[in-house]
Formats: C-alpha cells, structure tokens, sequence
C-alpha cells in the first residue's frame, strides 16, 4: 500500500498527474474549439467568440500550467488512498489552484501587453485626424489645403491632403479646361470621398489615366466631390456649388446601400447623431401641403446634434474598444459586436422619439432593436415601414432634381451602383433600378461588371471594412469606362444643349 509520502508526491504534480493533466486539458479545450467553431457556422458570433476564448485560456492553462487540473487528482487519491487526510488534500488542491490562476492571469496579461505593444508600434497612428468648415451654400466640408489621417486601426492608414475647396482630390481643372475636355464628375458620399487609399488609388483618377490609354481622342478629365455620410439629397448642393460651373459632360452618381437611409432628415440623425432639423447639409423635407422641397444647410446643426448617454458604464468599456488596439483588433476577428455603436444608435433612437413630430419614426418597426447601420433590409421588402417609404420618396425627389440639373445644363447623368448594392436581380439594387429606369438613367452595376470578370466581390472592400478597396476602385472605373466606350457620344460639345 503507498505511504502517505508517496502520494502527496502524486498530489504535487509527479509525472503521471501532470500527463494526466495535459491530456484531460487538451481534450476540455478541444471541445470548446469545436463547439465555438459550430456556433460560429450557425452564426452566433457572440457566443463563439467567447467559447473561442474559453478554448484558448484552457490551451494556455494546459501547456504551461499543467497541474491546474491537479484537484482530480486529489480527488482521485482521497478516494483511492485513505492514507491521505482529506484537510491536507483540501489545502494542497486550493495552494494548486491559487498557483495556476496567478501564473495563467500573468501569462495572459503579458501576451495582451506584448500584441498591444507589437499592434502599435507597427501602426503609424492610430486615430483619425481632420478638421471641418462650414460651407453655407454647401455645408460642413473638410478645410482646404488640410493634412488628413484616417485609419480603421487594421486594413488601412491614410495621410492625404486636401485640396483648395476640401475635397480630397487632386485640383479640379479650372472651367476652361474642362470645357475643352470631356470632363466627368463624379459626386457621392463615402465611396467618392475614398478616405481609405490615396488619391492616385480612387476610381476617378484611375478612369481618367485609362481613358487616356484608350480613348485618347475623347481627351477625358474628371474630378470628384464626396462627403461620408451623404445621400443623393445633400449631394444636389455640391452639385449646384462645385460641378455645374464646370459644365460637365458626364455627371456620376455613386450610389450605396445606405443612401436611401440618408435621404431621410429622420434615419439619417439615427445613423450619424445629427438632430432631424439640424443637418448641416441640403435635406429634402416636405411642406404643409405634402410638396418636397430643398431645404439649405443647417449653420446651427451642432446645438442641434443629439448627446447620445450609452446606458452602459463608459470608462472601461470605452478603453477596450477605442483605445486598446488588442481588444479591437481580437473583437473584429472574433465577430464581436461593436457594442458602443450598438447602445448609442440605441440611445439616438430614443432621443429621436422624444422630439415632436417624430413620434411615429417607430410606425411598423423598432428602431431599438435595430443596429444595421445602413437600414437597407428594409428597402427591400415589398411595402416598407413609413418612415422608409418616406426616404425612397426623398430618393426619387432627389433623381428627379439630378436629371433637371444636368438636361438644363447639357449633361449626362448616369448612376454607378457600388457592389454593396449587390447584382442584377438583387431586391435592394432592384429598387435603384426601378427609379433609374423611370428617370430614363443608366445604371452602371459594379458588382455584374466583377461577376463578368470572374472577380471575387470580397476582393472590392477591405477585409474589415466595406469600402473600396484599391482593386475595388479599379473595378469601379473599368465598369464606368466599359459604359463610356459603348456611349463616346456624351464627350460630345454639352454647351449645345
């Protein structure tokens, strides 16, 4: 019968306990693993994610930290050996666990500490910088001649000038250039505005030099007006402001899944915190009567912006997901869900339904229980909520002023549609195209034109990110210079008209 002695080393971590240990660890976490990776496919990002975590804890615990599992053992030899006393047995199990908690919660703040520091010694910055102006006739734009940085902290980090109106673009020609040359604008929100790859590397610029290598007699020059967040409403402002005096030839729509949510004074305070009447921008708005009609930029739309209070504690969260590279980086690639823009379009929703005279934006839906930021599940569905039909009919104002604008001036009007609003066939480009088609506009889908090209469409925006990508951009102008090379005729004389 073993002595006392000898099972007390066997309590202690002898050979057979720790390989005990190792294998019982190895399979636990194993199991996790696979569990995770199950939830995963099915879905439930969340809860995967923190399986995926558990998993790995226990893989570190099981490597480095073998004798965690020691208590089995104790339990095992109290059952098999009554030679051993059950308080030393207690005493040994409880010093085993303190142990290996402190050594894996040391491990694992010391990885966090070292992809914390490796994260950011390898980013350039880490925080957007840029400064803002108010435009009266056209509203808040970058300052001209500005230094800009942005990054999303893992695909991207940018430094770009603005130029001498605040567009980050090259300088626009001046009119008489652009009266002697085919001359392409090109006017949306975020997409055109490209914060994510430099200028040389937007869609524009790239259409100009290919234009230049194969359509030289149509001597094509372009240039670009995109503020992020702007829906077609705001853009007819930049129109009037920046792209009529150049009399251009072409005019480019680019349009995206959330335009539609932005042409609305309502869904667009939800999704960017700007007060319903305080839009620093152009905002189509309805009359007494029912009429739409163009209301100018609100100079007074920071005392009307929306303070959303997170109902959650600010402090920590806050540190983890804006300020620790690490949690950000281990969230986007476990499928976290961004939490703080969760609760804040949850707390701009309850603010908006505070206001009077928009009490009824929840008519026929919950805005509360709604994170897409762009809405766009709800444009495609045969007989939408209010709130919803109103910002299509506020889209299709917003064409009908486009095609005026440009037959008045002797202009082409044609509608890119990135892929985020998907292929042929797709019910949310469908929508785009059942309005385009009724205006008489052609529509230039990217998404058929990488289809054609046996692209991947994953390829077109950053991996954590649904903007353009550098290969995106570049399909984005090899689809507008197929529509160009089928329709040389809008290089035609456009004073004429």
């Amino acid at each position: 019968m073993p002595n006392e002695t000898d099972t007390r080393e066997r309590l202690i971590g002898g050979a057979p306990a720790r390989a005990s240990d190792r294998a019982f660890g190895l399979a636990f976490a194993a199991a996790f693993a696979v569990i995770g990776a199950v939830a995963r496919l099915a879905g439930a990002q969340t809860l995967s994610a923190w399986l995926f975590v558990i998993s790995g804890a226990l893989l570190v615990v099981a490597f480095l930290t073998p004798g965690v599992l020691s208590p089995l053992n104790a339990l095992r030899a109290r059952i098999l050996d009554s030679a051993v006393t059950p308080p030393y047995a207690f005493r040994r199990t409880f010093a085993i666990i303190w142990w290996n908690t402190l050594v894996l919660a040391a491990g694992l703040l010391l990885i966090a500490f070292c992809v914390e520091w490796t994260l950011r010694s390898r980013a350039p910055f880490t925080e957007p910088a840029y400064d803002s102006r108010f435009i009266p006739d056209a509203g808040l734009l970058y300052l001209p001649n500005a230094e800009m940085r942005f990054t999303n902290r893992l695909d991207f980090w940018t430094t770009t000038r603005t130029n001498s109106l605040g567009f980050l673009d090259r300088e626009p020609p001046d009119p008489e250039r652009a009266a002697a040359s085919c001359h392409i604008a090109a006017i949306g929100d975020s997409f055109v505005e490209a914060l994510q790859v430099d200028v040389a590397d937007k869609f524009h610029v790239r259409f100009e030099a290919m234009a230049a290598a194969e359509l030289p007699d149509l001597d094509v020059t372009t240039s670009a007006y995109g503020i992020g967040h702007l829906g077609q409403t705001h853009q007819l402002a930049l129109h009037d402001k920046y792209v009529r005096p150049l009399r251009p030839n072409l005019v480019v729509l680019v349009f995206v899944k959330n335009d539609f949510a932005n042409n609305s004074p309502a869904l667009y305070a939800l999704t960017t915190g700007y007060g319903p009447d305080g839009i620093p921008y152009a905002t189509a708005r309805r009359r007494l009567d029912g009429a739409i009609h163009l209301s100018p930029p609100n100079p007074n739309f920071e005392r009307e912006r929306s303070s959303p209070s997170p109902d959650y504690p600010p402090v920590v969260r806050h540190w983890l997901n804006s300020d620790s590279l690490f949690i950000y980086w281990l969230g986007a690639k476990l499928g976290f869900k961004d939490v703080r823009r969760i609760e804040k379009a949850r707390s701009r929703a309850k603010e908006l339904l505070r206001r009077p005279g928009y009490e009824s934006i929840s008519d026929g839906w919950d805005p509360l229980d709604h994170a897409d930021p762009t809405l766009g599940s709800f444009f495609i569905a045969p007989d939408p909520p209010p709130a919803f039909q109103e910002a299509l009919a506020f889209t299709a104002f917003a064409l009908d002023e486009f095609v005026d604008r440009t037959k008045r001036d002797g202009a082409q009007l044609v509608i890119l549609a990135s892929h985020t609003m998907g292929p042929s066939g797709d019910p949310l480009f469908e929508r785009l195209g059942d309005m385009a088609r009724e205006r008489g506009i052609p529509v230039v889908n990217q998404s058929d034109y990488i289809v054609r090209q046996g692209g991947d469409i994953k390829a077109a925006h950053f991996r954590h990110d649904l903007h353009w990508s550098e290969q995106g951009h570049e399909w984005a102008a090899e689809a507008l210079l197929e529509w160009l090379r089928r329709n040389p005729q809008v290089c035609g004389d456009g004073d004429d008209a």
